[in-house]
């Protein structure tokens, strides 16, 4: 053990944090609540921003939340928990102590808590290998179930941090999966990739795999993401006219666009995964963007905050085809199995060498339209209760993308595609599963985007709003949007001011934003204290 003399009590107030280096180079989080310092490392798990808030340590770039107490995380994106040190007080000088690794290494990943598994016959199979399915094994062992857990997945790779797929070229398959084997052998914890389920049988417990396999459970975790969404156009299916959702679909759209000669982008789409495209690859294509709204990500941010990020682009050489539809995508005359031109609705012709669709995702669920006892809604998502238990069905639990439930703040009745969100869905089911103590899911949903080099933040969730107040700089990128309804602030997103977005999502959490009202008359919202 190796212990530090790191600050006076005095060097900290109540609800305060500060940073502390000991032995040269070690940096340490102190806070203090209630009274009590607590201490552990300093840095977030998930791409390791150091910088946290208040009763909890909240990364400000993509929301991941510890418990300062324990170091756990409570919140994703992050997977691993903070290092967690003895805190003793003498007089007024606070010492911690830990293991000499326990300093060296900032991060604690979760571990077999149960001990040698499988200790029973119990499975649970999980069909889907994306963040919700991997955050649900994950947090069962370390919850500590100590049955069999099988991942089917319909990738030929290891779970993959996908959101990166978007962020730039250049990434290799092994620099963005979340684990290695090893980790998934030390959890024990079994896949089967590259390998689809076509029916589930809720009476008799069994999953059956396109290799004819049945398996047996005792639990299922459906975890099985969105499809990209096509079209219904003519060319739709020509070899040039790509999706994004795999890493065999990043490859393929790297490769089309190539590093020589600038080649004719047509992006399909103007929300998260089209813009994120058109991002990366404004400097190495000319790009068109085709969309159906106002601006880029109206229904999501707003026209002034979507009109700001076009300009943004548009700056960076994307054209913008709003307010338009697409007729067909065109046959080359020399090659009849490549799109050469993208035709809208009023005849316009865009040139392109290649052709991306972004226009959203549908949940993964095709497969169940043959299981008895699924009811899929109109959109292929499955009806959960507040554990995320299907509708209807024994030990069958759906997270992620393809759950649709009652939101806490409002509701209604929704679905949440993002990458945080899943994660957190599968760690509430593990801890169902594990027969921890149950805690109501009162997560705020939280995402982020890059766009030319300005990180967006969202908090929230609003399906509509009747105001959107704003302040800040639109054209310097450097602001906060307030998201409205009846006087009550459901989301918020800002570029340029990340440590109001993560606490804004604390305060949300915590029923403790201030009023449209408030914000209008020019109250700040890292004013208000996180105490609930």
């Amino acid at each position: 053990m190796v212990e530090y003399n790191v600050a006076k009590v005095s060097d900290i107030g109540d609800g305060q944090h500060k940073e502390f280096t000991v032995g040269g180079n070690i940096r340490i989080l102190l806070a203090r609540v209630n009274g009590q310092i607590h201490a552990t490392s300093h840095k977030c798990t998930h791409y390791g921003v150091s910088y946290f808030k208040k009763k909890q340590a909240r990364s400000p770039w993509h929301g991941a939340c510890f418990n300062v107490a324990t170091g756990d995380i409570e919140d994703a994106p992050g997977l691993d928990n903070l290092q967690k040190y003895k805190v003793t007080i003498k007089g007024d000088d606070v010492y911690v102590e830990a293991e000499e690794d326990a300093f060296k290494i900032s991060r604690r990943p979760p571990k077999c808590s149960a001990g040698v598994v499988p200790l029973n016959d119990h499975t649970v199979v999980i069909i889907g290998g994306g963040a919700s399915g991997n955050a649900a094994a994950e947090k069962l062992r370390e919850d500590g179930y100590n049955g069999k857990i099988i991942i089917i997945s319909r990738e030929p790779y290891l779970p993959i941090d996908r959101p990166k797929l978007s962020k730039a070229f250049g990434t290799k398959l092994d620099k963005i999966q979340i684990r290695n084997k090893e980790f998934y052998d030390s959890l024990f914890i079994t896949f089967k990739l590259g390998t689809s389920v076509t029916k589930v049988d809720a009476n008799s417990k069994t999953v059956t795999l396109d290799n004819g396999e049945n398996l047996k459970y005792d639990s299922l975790i459906i975890a099985t993401g969105a499809s990209p969404r096509s079209i219904p156009i003519p060319g739709v299916g020509l070899n040039n006219v790509l999706y994004l959702r795999t890493f065999e679909d990043y490859e393929k759209i790297e490769q089309a666009i190539g590093k020589e000669e600038k080649k004719n982008l047509a992006i399909i789409g103007s929300s998260f995964i089209g813009m994120e495209m058109a991002a990366i690859c404004a400097k190495k294509a000319n790009v068109s963007v085709i969309g159906m709204e106002k601006v880029p990500f109206e229904r999501v941010l707003g026209i002034e905050v979507g009109g700001a990020i076009q300009k943004l682009h548009e700056a960076s050489g994307v054209s913008f085809y709003l307010q338009s539809g697409v007729k067909e995508i065109k046959p080359l005359d020399t090659d009849p199995n490549r799109g050469g031109a993208v035709i809208l609705t009023d005849e316009r012709k865009i040139p392109a060498d290649v052709i991306v669709i972004g226009a959203g995702v549908a949940p993964a669920t095709e497969f169940l339209k043959g299981s008895p006892g699924f009811t899929l809604e109109k959109d292929g998502s499955l009806k959960v209760d507040e554990n995320f238990k299907v509708e209807g069905l024994d030990d069958v639990f759906a997270i992620g993308d393809i759950a649709r439930f009652s939101y806490h703040k409002t509701g209604e009745s929704i679905r949440i595609e993002h990458w945080s969100f899943a994660e957190n869905t599968g760690r509430a089911v593990a801890g169902i599963i594990a027969k921890k103590p149950p805690i109501p899911f009162k997560k705020i949903p939280y995402f982020w985007s890059n766009q030319l080099g300005k990180g967006i933040r969202y908090a929230g969730y609003a399906s509509s709003f009747d105001d959107v107040i704003i302040q800040g700089s639109l054209e310097e990128f450097k602001f906060a949007a307030y998201y409205a309804r009846d006087d009550k602030i459901l989301a918020v997103a800002t570029i340029s001011k990340d440590p109001l977005a993560s606490h804004s999502s604390e305060l949300l959490r915590l029923g403790l934003f201030p009023s449209a009202t408030e914000i209008r008359n020019g109250k700040n919202p890292l004013d208000v204290p996180l105490i609930a």
